[in-house]
């Protein structure tokens, strides 16, 4: 069977952090071609950063590229998030420097160049930050659309309001216009929004079963997890729920996830519900609107890829 070939598009942050030490375990389902960043949860330089830390944590090289992208949103100010993250983005966690540079390419480029190479084959993209770099590449090259099968984001909310502003998600708030340009694009697309991510929270019991597995990998994810949940629980009282991972996980295991087909819109005018994710339900949307999970299976699914760096 041949692998589906991703992208992945992020900010590292915490659960981006997860998300791509889930993605580099399952290189027997996902090929994983090469990682975007943008400035989201922390700045560009950072998450750049994050994202080749994590790169060789996983133990892989030059052979999967990182391409840094976007510093700032399209049209607004820019909005980070240490104050969940941490200063450094992965929790103050003393991770070793990264010794394999960033590559020369910008992110934009490289999605234009890689899309357009994928017309015959086309990739997946996972979104787990705001979608500042795909808007750019969609307004330089709308032609790339023929290289995507479907975009897979972490972004939005609907029932369960936002966690930035009361209505409005942190990924799409941090660059509504660009979200807004995404949404449009028509490709297909499967989002894991707070109405579903919210769901997904993992217990410090879970998060020990993941420690447990004693690999370098686990350990970093079970501290990844630890700290997300600290935070979580000193600004909001509960657990932190598994946002960026889902993403992930919903590609190897999409039977655990259930959503309604709808087209999207983003509230970009000035306002309280600036940066809002509004859903039209319609059987013929290209959007996915994931809104229920199978919470206990998405964590078992998460802690057997993580196990498998330990074979």
């Amino acid at each position: 069977m041949r692998k589906r070939q991703i992208i992945i598009d992020c900010d590292p942050g915490l659960d981006d952090a997860v998300a791509l030490l889930a993605a580099f375990a399952a290189s027997d389902m996902l090929d994983l071609v090469g990682i975007t960043t943008v400035a989201g949860n922390v700045r560009a330089e950072l998450t750049q950063r994050n994202a080749r830390i994590i790169r060789e944590l996983a133990g892989r090289g030059r052979e999967i590229p990182v391409c840094a992208g976007a510093p700032a949103p399209l049209l607004r100010d820019a909005v980070t998030a240490e104050a969940f993250h941490g200063s450094t983005g992965l929790g103050n966690i003393a991770f070793p420097r990264p010794r394999v540079r960033a590559s020369r390419a910008h992110a934009v480029n490289f999605l234009i160049r890689t899309l357009r190479a994928g017309k015959g084959f086309p990739l997946t993209l996972v979104m787990t930050g705001p979608m500042t770099n795909l808007a750019l590449a969609l307004s330089m090259a709308p032609d790339i659309t023929e290289g995507l099968e479907e975009i897979v984001v972490m972004g939005g909310a609907d029932s369960e309001g936002g966690n930035i502003t009361p209505y409005a998600e942190f990924n799409v708030f941090a660059d509504p216009h660009a979200a807004a340009a995404v949404f449009r694009c028509g490709v297909a697309m499967r989002v894991l929004n707070l109405d579903v991510t919210h769901q997904i929270r993992t217990s410090d019991d879970q998060i020990a079963r993941v420690r447990a597995l004693g690999s370098k990998q686990a350990v970093a994810a079970a501290d990844l997890l630890a700290a997300s949940n600290r935070l979580e629980e000193s600004a909001k009282g509960r657990e932190a729920p598994l946002h960026d991972p889902s993403t992930i996980l919903c590609l190897l295991r999409p039977d655990l996830f259930e959503g309604r087909q709808a087209t999207v819109r983003v509230v970009t005018e000035e306002g309280e519900r600036f940066g809002q994710t509004v859903p039209d339900y319609r059987e013929d949307g290209h959007v996915l609107w994931y809104n229920q999970a199978d919470a206990d299976a998405v964590f078992s699914e998460m802690l057997g890829q993580i196990a498998r760096y330990g074979e």
